[in-house]
């Protein structure tokens, strides 16, 4: 029974010798059989961009309202007006105001006549007190009435400066120089003081020069800084792009399906006037141009070889840290630590690790048919991520 089981043991350990054999001899074959396709370290610009879209706005706009209610007597501009500082842009029927200047204007003369018969009845009383001839009482009540004249000639008075503000202000005139963006009245149209929710007028300060509110991700937005350069497009002219600089990188963030965004002010010369107010743009801003710097192919960083590749043994590769593969003799590879910097759609900076320029990188793998024939144009083997 002991020498059946030593046999057995024994045959055992040949089968698996001769499997792991075997497998070893399969994935060397396989090995064998990749093929690398490869390019070299070189030297050159790398120009990175961070994308987003926007909105086109003016730099200042200003709601206007009326300070009076009425009808709408006349209007004096029109969309796209330019006006002046003080300039009239509608007026408002004044004759129910002017009604109440007049009566306003007649409140304060009976008050002033009132408090002239108060003021003298005041001072005969105070006469004949000092005479003992009336009682502190009758002259006490002679004070108040007074008083209470001099109060409310005041308070007619301030009803006259109302009166006669609410009568210039059936004028509706511009606080700003400015084009018109939008009017919402029309003649006969009844309006009311403080109408915050629906502005009679929309002012924009200065068209020539507009602002750009781009949307740039929260993955992106410390790329973003001041005076950064940006260009854009429009759909009203998808063959010309305009520029600007970046002014303003608001804290803010905008929260749009559980994305969140940061707005980024673009200044920009619009002298042409042919960005309008509201145009949406595809941006692109500025953030890293780096000159005749050493490059790889952004390709090669994601690059993993193939489970059955042959690995050169001193290859380590090290949680993150990025690595570039290049080919060695009879098929093998091996693993060079690098430090990459800015990079763009096609290419990634090395800022420093054991690559030199002209040293060929693996960019992918394809399985070889053969020996003499082509490999594969698509890729047949696995590439997972990196990153």
């Amino acid at each position: 029974m002991k020498t059946l089981n030593k046999k057995t043991i024994t045959i055992i350990a040949i089968l698996l010798i001769i499997v792991i054999f075997l497998i070893f001899r399969t994935f060397q074959n396989k090995g064998a059989s990749i093929a690398y396709k490869t390019a070299k370290v070189d030297k050159g610009d790398i120009i990175s961009y961070v994308t987003a879209t926007g909105t086109l706005n003016p730099i200042s706009t200003v709601e206007i309202g009326s300070q009076v209610s009425g009808a709408i007597k006349n209007t004096f501009v029109d969309f796209n007006s330019v006006v002046k500082k003080g300039d009239p842009l509608a007026e408002i029927d004044p004759t129910p105001l002017n009604s109440q200047l007049k009566q306003a204007q007649a409140d304060l003369n009976k008050a002033e006549a009132d408090a002239e018969i108060a003021k003298n009845l005041q001072r005969a009383n105070e006469e004949l007190y000092k005479k003992r001839l009336i009682s502190k009482e009758e002259y006490d009540d002679s004070r108040a009435k007074y008083s209470s004249a001099i109060a409310t000639l005041e308070q007619r008075k301030a009803a006259l400066e109302i009166a006669k503000a609410n009568l210039d202000n059936t004028t509706i005139r511009s606080p700003i120089d400015g084009i018109v963006i939008s009017r919402k009245i029309n003649i006969s149209q009844i309006v009311t003081s403080g109408q915050s929710s629906s502005p009679l007028f929309l002012i924009a300060e200065d068209l020539s020069r507009m602002k750009l509110d781009a949307h740039v991700s929260e993955a992106d937005i410390g790329k973003a800084k001041n005076e950064q350069e940006a260009e854009f497009t429009v759909d009203a002219y998808p063959n010309q792009t305009f520029k600007g600089k970046v002014w303003q990188i608001k804290n803010e963030p905008i929260a749009t399906n559980n994305v969140i965004t940061y707005d980024v002010v673009i200044l920009i010369d619009n002298n042409d006037l042919k960005l309008k107010p509201g145009m949406t743009a595809e941006v692109k801003i500025l953030v890293a141009h780096k000159k005749d710097v050493l490059r790889v192919p952004t390709a090669v960083l994601r690059f993993i070889p193939p489970p059955y590749a042959l690995v050169d043994e001193g290859s380590i590769e090290l949680n993150n840290t990025s690595v570039a593969w290049v080919p060695l003799k009879n098929g093998r590879l091996k693993a060079v630590s690098i430090n990459p910097g800015v990079s763009d759609e096609a290419f990634t900076e090395i800022l420093d690790g054991n690559l030199g320029e002209g040293e060929k990188v693996i960019v992918e793998a394809t399985e070889n048919t053969g020996a003499g024939s082509e490999p594969l144009g698509p890729i047949v083997l696995p590439k997972p991520q990196r990153f």
